[in-house]
């Protein structure tokens, strides 16, 4: 994964935040306790019946990517969409390492922007950004 506070990653001319995408991994606990202890962003994704992917809800995960992830299984999530998401469906996940908190809220609110995430209830701060998706 990048990890972004380093200013190569970012054009001078435009601003542009190039990430290194996880492979989309089961959101489940044996998974997720093999992801990193570090900042960065990520989105939760659902498998339909006809086989595709929609992402569900996009997050910013201020200390560590596998916490965040992992309170989204636990009883007490508050998102009530989330939880029902992933209690009824297959459900999946990506993360990129983000460790600069502008660049994990403006990286989220353009993936919200792109993906129309139905679980992120809140508005999100941050500016639209180019950012990858893959």
């Amino acid at each position: 994964m990048l990890k972004s506070n380093n200013a190569s990653n970012f054009s001078s001319d435009y601003f542009i935040m190039k990430l290194t995408w996880s492979n989309l991994q089961s959101l489940d606990q044996a998974t997720i306790s093999t992801q990193p202890q570090v900042a960065g962003v990520y989105r939760l994704s659902y498998k339909s019946a006809d086989g595709s992917f929609y992402v569900f809800y996009v997050g910013n995960a201020p200390k560590s990517l596998q916490e965040s992830l992992m309170e989204h299984l636990l009883e007490s999530e508050e998102n009530v969409c989330i939880k029902t998401t992933i209690k009824n469906l297959e459900c999946y996940f990506k993360i990129a390492e983000v460790n600069d908190s502008e660049s994990r809220l403006d990286t989220v609110k353009t993936m919200a922007d792109h993906f129309k995430p139905k679980c992120n209830l809140q508005k999100l701060e941050g500016k639209t950004i180019e950012v990858n998706f893959n």
